[in-house]
């Protein structure tokens, strides 16, 4: 079992540095919130940001070179608007999973600009898994949860991958899901209830 409150590095599967943090939120025991985040900025960044400035610079050269249309520069306007709109709303910062037995699982996505919550009620989580994905000449791993979604003929379980974007390795999963493992067991397996003949 992992202490609360403890942070370690590791790498992810690009060789970028990540951030796990376990709290214990509001003092509550059986709680655990769990953050990923990057450590340092990853190496990847760097080329939005290269592209996004090169495309700025010969956009503007071109305007001012090249007779072109109004039309065109207001297309080119609405692209780059486009693009930096894109970077700002889609560059992930850290991702975060806050688990309150009985109650249920958060995954949040914190972007540099807003986030993205998911919710699955505790009734409905049936485990939790870590999953192998082949990606063309790459085994990469997801720690999912299964949750239950049930229609008028039949149930089922639906997949909802956790840590997407950061992408974890194997060895930080593992710490993850042996936590959620316990959660889950403690909360399926009560303990067992003292038989009345026992008190006096």
């Amino acid at each position: 079992m992992m202490n609360s409150n403890q942070k370690m590095d590791y790498e992810n599967i690009n060789g970028v540095t990540l951030s796990l943090k376990v709290d214990t939120p509001n003092g509550a025991t059986n709680s655990r919130l769990f953050t990923i985040s990057y450590k340092s900025k990853p190496n990847k960044s760097s080329w939005p940001k290269a592209s996004l400035f090169l495309a700025i610079l010969f956009n503007m050269i071109a305007i001012f070179y090249i007779r072109i249309s109004l039309t065109a520069i207001v297309v080119i306007i609405v692209v780059l608007s486009f693009l930096v709109f894109f970077w700002i709303t889609h560059s992930v910062q850290s991702e975060i999973l806050l688990v309150i037995p009985t109650v249920g699982i958060q995954s949040s996505v914190k972007y540099v600009y807003g986030r993205e919550d998911h919710f699955v009620p505790w009734s409905s989580v049936d485990d939790v898994i870590i999953n192998e994905v082949i990606k063309m000449n790459r085994v990469l791993y997801f720690l999912t949860v299964l949750v239950k979604t049930s229609n008028q003929e039949s149930e089922s379980l639906k997949l909802m991958p956790l840590f997407k974007y950061t992408k974890p390795r194997l060895a930080m999963l593992e710490i993850i899901y042996s936590e959620l493992q316990r959660l889950l067991t403690e909360t399926h397996c009560p303990e067992p209830e003292k038989a009345a003949g026992d008190m006096g």
